[in-house]
């Protein structure tokens, strides 16, 4: 085979560039580009000639031919020029406007020679000439917007004496680009005014004027950002020398305190400013930021030193304007771009002492320093860091913005060594309160550290974390001694542990409301300290045996078996030993399970509660008696579509010892799986293309021959087939051909009778769902228990619950009932001789799907249709008419009772 050349490439030399990466190409920085000089003959006297003369050679077409032949009589001299300029400024203008035309490069670029050559002549001309280059500027031609922008720079180059002594109109000709609705335009616009803008001496001046013209135009916010970036910009990612100047003149332009001579947009010119702090940290190096952080610096302890009562109003919301451009630098890049951190958190701790500061702008401050505190790229020391925090909780702030800066701060490194002591210490002081609303907010900023640092577990396998709140009285800093002043609020010893043991307890009437601030008490008391542990294992025994009586007598909601379940687990957590029989006794959790075997909270519960007995050792509970007489509710659960509850009902199921079938090869000394131990090592393994391999060696073990001896004889013996079976659900095409292999496995290996009761319970329900997703009947599932208790919770605690019980018990998964019908159809055909003999069964599902679902789909082949038009009314009319017919139905059957009865 011949060898390849050295010069072939692996690569194509050109390739197809996309609109954005020709856009990324395009250079219109005429500052550091280097002209070269011209070499002129001694007759020629203009640069427009000698372009003119270039052009000819470079640009052969017929465009550009009519113009040559137009103006080469007329300037060949200055002279000339100068005498016919109003005639060569006429041909340009009337050339550029040909649309399509391909003489626009030399025709650009003749419009600059021209301005070099009249220089004053030609100023009259700029806003003809602007007018007519813009409005070319709606192409995506890349090479032609470098053109033309090119053009519009060299002419502020070459005329920009002239420009800078009226810049009132040049800026109002120009600024319409800033405003335009492509964003490149908008950049190259900024780009191509950067050198007029940086010549202009009163640069005071020139902000007020651009300022003042958002009034009228706010929509060039966006553009006037990206100016004043581009003036900042220099070469190389650094920022250029009058960046120090001008950025402090800017920050002055926030607000009243510091700018008293205009009256300007404020908010308008905080936009401006974010803007261009964007486009900034996007393209600065670090080590090149010094001078923003400085300027922002500067200027923050200006603000912070001048506030009075007088001014304290029109000092925040400057501030805060100030603040919010901080925030986006101290953000990027996780801190990225902070040069001195230690000098940046020392200017927010003296902003955080500013007396007076408005609601929002204390917000901003601790976003500030919240993004300081958390940025990764940041180092500071433990001390500064302390002070810091401290500080924020001594400060005066809203309670609100407080606890939301707490929040956030849950993700900190060293947070417990460093936030948690003064953040506890802020909490004691809401709960000494005698405000009902500040002691929920504690509670419930309480509940979400728990719920982020050791939430209550959602498997009975999992370990029940402790995260210890340790409210002493021997705690540090000056903020421990200002809260100890007030003795007369201090009255209990410890009011965080006194006051969540109120709250355990069911109201006596149906506030509902009460039972999320008992849920929030249950979630955070395990992990208090000091713990009085006696008289809470008491209280919460109580009130789950309150709990227990209410679901007894129907006065319950779902919620309520949610903080049943958490009030168990709280329990578990307390007490680990085999008291728990005593505390909780066995039957009562056995008929809650029989009573909501598909309720994820009453699974939980179960899951941690038969656990316990199994760590303790409690065999009697734990009997296959027992297990038999769960299993009739349960077993439904196996093949269903829901994965949580799957493996809940899974994992209550394996905890009970089974008597497994005597094996001929078991010698003995390896302990045999039984078949729900198997289960739950295949449900615990993800369906993905990395894990499904692991998933189908577990599978596998569950092939009809080889699971003999995991399962005993009798009901169990179904237990195999229904896992299988709810794997279909499973939305993983890779595992359904070997699921139906083992599927097949049991339809040959099983009785007949036993393997068809499973599959045509399968085979009945799939249709039914099928014929509900047909015709989109998507009803509410059946509420669990009064609905009068499931209220809309209020305040932090109830938005808290709800939240979580929405997370812990929403079971809607999107499951496909037709694809799980139709592999349970393809299943079938692997044992014809199986299924044959049941076709009295099968024929009429069958004929159900014609009847039902193939006719509605198709009303070409289906035997009659409804003409009937029903609207809404006509719809609605019919239901108001169908509930009196059905309430007389009702009547009749209880007229009719007493008839059955007569002798």
């Amino acid at each position: 085979m011949k060898p390849k050349p050295l010069s072939h490439k692996t690569e194509n030399t050109y390739r197809f560039l996309t609109f954005a990466e020709r856009l990324g190409n395009v250079n219109i920085d005429i500052i550091h580009r280097i002209d070269r000089t011209a070499s002129y003959d001694e007759d020629v006297e203009t640069y427009f000639f000698e372009a003119l003369l270039k052009w000819r050679e470079l640009n052969l077409t017929e465009h550009f031919g009519k113009f040559y032949k137009e103006v080469i009589d007329k300037c060949q001299s200055f002279n000339q020029l100068v005498y016919h300029q109003n005639e060569i400024v006429q041909s340009l203008k009337t050339h550029l406007q040909i649309r399509n035309s391909l003489a626009y490069q030399p025709l650009l670029d003749l419009v600059v020679q021209l301005a070099r050559d009249l220089q004053t002549d030609f100023y009259p001309h700029f806003e003809d000439f602007f007018l007519t280059i813009t409005s070319i500027l709606e192409t995506q031609d890349t090479e032609l917007l470098e053109w033309a922008f090119t053009s519009l720079s060299y002419l502020y180059k070459y005329l920009w004496r002239l420009m800078v002594k009226d810049m009132s109109k040049i800026y109002s000709l120009y600024s319409t680009l800033l405003a335009h609705k492509k964003l490149h335009i908008r950049n190259f616009a900024a780009e191509s005014f950067t050198f007029l803008m940086r010549k202009v001496s009163d640069k005071n001046a020139l902000f007020n004027l651009m300022f003042l013209d958002l009034n009228e135009h706010p929509e060039k916010v966006e553009g006037v950002g990206q100016l004043l970036f581009e003036m900042c910009k220099g070469v190389r990612n650094m920022f250029h020398s009058c960046t120090g100047q001008a950025l402090k003149l800017l920050l002055q332009k926030l607000g009243p305190v510091t700018e008293t001579e205009t009256q300007l947009p404020w908010i308008l010119v905080g936009e401006t400013l974010k803007t261009m702090a964007k486009s900034s940290v996007v393209y600065i190096y670090k080590e090149h930021f010094g001078v923003f952080f400085d300027c922002l610096q500067e200027s923050l302890l200006e603000l912070h030193n001048k506030v009075t009562e007088a001014n304290c109003c029109e000092n925040s919301e400057q501030m805060r304007r100030l603040l919010e451009t901080y925030l986006i630098v101290v953000k990027h890049g996780s801190g990225s771009k902070i040069t001195r951190p230690a000098d940046v958190c020392g200017v927010l701790s003296e902003a955080l002492q500013t007396a007076s500061l408005s609601t929002s702008c204390r917000k901003t401050l601790l976003d500030v320093v919240s993004a300081l505190l958390l940025a990764e790229n940041v180092s500071l020391p433990e001390t500064l860091i302390k002070e810091t925090v401290e500080k924020v909780f001594e400060s005066k702030f809203e309670r609100r913005s407080v606890l939301d800066f707490s929040e956030v701060m849950f993700a900190m490194k060293q947070f417990e060594q460093l936030f948690l002591p003064s953040f506890l210490l802020y909490i004691e002081n809401c709960f000494l309160m005698d405000n009902s609303v500040v002691s929920d907010e504690a509670l419930a900023i309480l509940a979400k550290l728990i719920l982020h640092k050791a939430p209550p577990p959602t498997a009975g396998s999992m370990a029940i974390e402790k995260y210890p709140l340790v409210f002493s009285q021997q705690t540090v800093g000056s903020y421990l001694k200002q809260r100890k002043a007030d003795s007369k609020r201090r009255k209990e010893q410890f009011p965080v542990l006194s006051h969540l043991l109120s709250i355990v307890q069911l109201p006596p009437n149906k506030d509902a409301t009460y039972l999320s601030r008992s849920w929030a008490a249950l979630v955070v008391l395990p992990h208090l300290r000091p713990l009085e542990k006696e008289k809470t294992i008491s209280l919460v025994s109580c009130f789950i045996e309150s709990l227990f009586l209410a679901v007894d007598r129907g006065s319950f909601g779902k919620g309520h078996l949610f903080v049943l379940c958490q009030a168990v687990n709280t329990l578990l957590s307390l007490e680990e030993s085999s008291e728990l029989l005593h505390l909780v006794p066995v039957g009562r959790v056995k008929h809650l399970v029989l009573t909501f075997p598909t309720e994820p909270s009453v699974l939980l519960l179960a899951d941690l509660y038969y656990q316990r007995l199994a760590l303790c050792g409690c065999k009697g509970p734990l009997s296959e008696e027992a297990l038999m007489e769960l299993f009739p509710k349960l077993q439904a659960n196996i093949s269903t579509g829901v994965s949580k509850i799957r493996l809940l009902t899974i994992r209550i199921l394996n905890h009970f010892d089974i008597r497994l079938p005597v094996s001929m090869e078991d010698d003995g000394l390896s302990e045999r799986q039984s078949a729900f131990a198997i289960l739950r090592q295949a449900e615990l393994v993800p369906a993905t293309v990395s894990d499904y391999r692991e998933k189908l060696l577990h599978l596998r073990k569950l092939r009809h021959d080889v699971v003999q001896g995991a399962v005993p004889q009798g009901r169990l013996q179904e237990v195999p087939l229904r896992y299988l079976l709810g794997m279909l659900y499973v939305n993983f095409s890779a595992l359904w051909d070997p699921v139906i292999e083992l599927i097949s496995s049991h339809a040959y290996g099983m009785e007949n009778k036993q393997f068809w009761n499973v599959c045509y319970e399968h085979l009945e329900k799939a249709a039914s769902h099928a014929e509900k997703e047909l015709h989109k009947d998507v009803r509410d599932e059946e509420s669990t228990g009064d609905e009068s208790w499931e209220q809309t919770q209020e305040g932090d605690v109830g938005d808290l619950y709800q939240q979580q019980l929405a997370l812990k018990t929403d079971c809607r998964e999107r499951l496909d009932h037709t694809n799980f019908r139709f592999l349970l159809w393809r299943a079938l055909a692997k044992f014809p001789e199986r299924v044959e003999p049941r076709s009295r069964e099968l024929s009429p599902l069958f004929l159900r799907f014609i009847n039902n679902e193939y006719y509605p789909a198709d009303l070409q082949v289906a035997p009659t249709q409804d003409l009937r038009k029903k609207g809404r009314g006509a719809v609605a009319e019919e239901e108001e008419e169908e509930e009196p017919a059905a309430g007389e139905d009702e009547e009749l059957e209880e007229e009719a009772v007493p008839t059955e009865d007569a002798p």
